[in-house]
This record gives structure tokens, sequence and C-alpha cells, in this order.
């Protein structure tokens, strides 16, 4: 299990894999933003439904599915549970094949005139059988944590820095969210977020439920921290007093211990479910952990 006690670790794999990232190009604009809109309405279904508007000029473009994820120290993007993917450019369709040597590598022709390639791709969620880090059960009716990697395909051959995002995230009714991305509107059941890099976008994880709560902690602190969870159960998100205060203590001491706080905000992302894999994952604002359903409640969980 990978530790979350530390708030100021970066995803270092992130960092020294962000190289890897990309490959071969083919041309593509990096001023505009790539726009992804991600309709999870059926994640209780453990479906998601994306769609992309990438920035391209006419020619051949090379485009990406992230193989090289945060903190997990290998090639573990789960193309296996990528479908549904179709290409358009001008309101019709374009054709594409995948690389004869990379199978995370997608090839296609844009046609003279198009300026903007739009791509659909549904990722089919993991059952709650399925173990391991951001690739493994990650959603139940209830919650579910989002991962911007398994929903996306990037321009090769540019930093992933240099990429310019602007996400969407449409909740099932009467869901809420909790996330590191700074947040540009909200209305109804979607959220739009700011533009942000790629790099960024793949490191802010969201947690969203139809149980949720935002719980401040570090009270006094200059810097914003929170833990945010989605649970199975509104009596899951109960916090016993003194687990808050040590919550609030670890705020202060990583303040004292360190001298300077790396980050906008921090926001701890809880998962407290029986029905996805239970681990924890650290980024830059935010951290990635699922617990037991219980696991504030029961003293041998807790």
């Amino acid at each position: 299990m990978r530790s979350w006690l530390h708030p100021v670790v970066l995803g270092l794999a992130w960092v020294f894999g962000a190289g890897s990232f990309t490959a071969a190009s083919g041309p593509a604009e990096t001023a505009r933003p790539v726009r992804l809109d991600l309709d999870a309405s059926e994640v209780g279904r453990k479906i998601l439904h994306a769609k992309l508007v990438i920035p391209v000029q006419p020619g051949a473009v090379t485009l990406n599915y992230p193989k090289w994820i945060p903190g997990e120290h290998g090639p573990t993007g789960p193309v296996t549970d990528l479908a549904g993917l179709k290409f358009a450019a001008g309101g019709k369709s374009v054709d594409w094949k995948r690389d004869d040597a990379e199978m995370y590598t997608l090839h296609c022709e844009v046609p003279t005139g198009a300026s903007e390639l739009e791509v659909s791709l549904d990722f089919l969620l993991p059952p709650s059988s399925v173990e391991g880090f951001s690739s493994a059960a990650s959603s139940t009716s209830e919650l579910a944590t989002i991962n911007w990697n398994q929903v996306l395909v990037y321009p090769a051959g540019i930093p992933v820095r240099d990429l310019l995002y602007q996400a969407s995230l449409t909740l099932p009714a009467g869901w809420k969210l909790g996330t590191s991305l700074p947040v540009a509107s909200s209305s109804g059941r979607r959220t739009l977020f700011e533009a942000v890099s790629l790099e960024t976008l793949v490191d802010s994880p969201v947690i969203c439920g139809a149980h949720f709560r935002e719980l401040p902690i570090g009270k006094g602190s200059a810097v914003p921290h929170f833990v945010e969870m989605a649970a199975e159960s509104d009596e899951a998100l109960q916090v016993p007093p003194q687990t808050r205060a040590s919550y609030d203590r670890l705020v202060a001491e990583a303040g004292a211990l360190f001298g300077a706080r790396h980050y906008r905000s921090y926001r701890f992302l809880f998962a407290l479910s029986d029905g996805v894999a239970h681990f924890g994952l650290e980024h830059h604002e935010s951290s990635d952990d699922r617990v037991p359903e219980r696991a504030l409640l029961d003293d041998d969980l807790r």
C-alpha cells in the first residue's frame, strides 16, 4: 500500500516519467486548449463517455493514450478498457488506425480545411474484484474516483506541460464532487474546470458521489486543507472528534516540520467503500485514498 500521510510529496514517478509520456509527433496547435467533456451519468453501469475537441492542422496526426501514470512506476495505462473510439472532422467521420508496434498510439489523416479533430471514446470501469492502483476498481453505484488519464488522448510530440486541456464533468443527479482542479463554473450536474496543462489535469483526480462531505482541517493555516469524502452511506461520513483533531494536528505539524507548503491548497480525497480497491496515491495538491466504508467509524479499521 502507498503511504498517503505525507501531504507535500510530489508524484515523483510522474515528474521523472513525464518524458516517457510523449512519442513521435503529428502537427498540432497548442495555443488553444483541448476541450474534454466527460459524461459520468452512467458511472453506476461502470461506463464513462468522453468527447474531445483537439486543435489540429490538416495532414497526418498522431495521438497517444496515456501509458505512464503518476505514481505507478510502469506502463500501466488501462488501454484494454478503452472502447467506442471514433474520430471526426468537419462533421465527417475520419478513419484511424492503431500503430503497428505501439498499442497506445493512434494515427489518422485530418482532411483539408479542418482545424479541429473530434474524438469520442468510452471507458469501461473495472468491477470490484479488480485490484491494483488507479486502473483498479474505482466506482460503485454510489461513488467514483475519476482519473483523467483514463478518458483522454493527446497529440504526440509535445511536452505534456505545454498542452492545455479544459475539462468538464457531468455527474449523476444529486452527486457532488471534490478535486484540486480550479472550477470555472458549475450549472446543474455539469462542472466546467479552468484550463490547465495536461500534466496538471492527469495529476488531479476527482472524487464524487451521492453521499459527500467536505471537511476543512488545519484551522489557522494560511493554506486551505480539506478532507473530501464520498461514501456508500451518510453514516460513513461521520468523523469522530478525536480523528478530526488528529487531522488538524497533521496540518500544523507538517508545516512546522517542512517550513513551507508547495501547493495552493491540499485535499485528501477519501473513497469510503468496500466496493473499490484500497490503496493510497499521492498527487501534487491532493491524494487518492480508498479505504473500507467504515474506516472512520470502526477502531480496527481507522
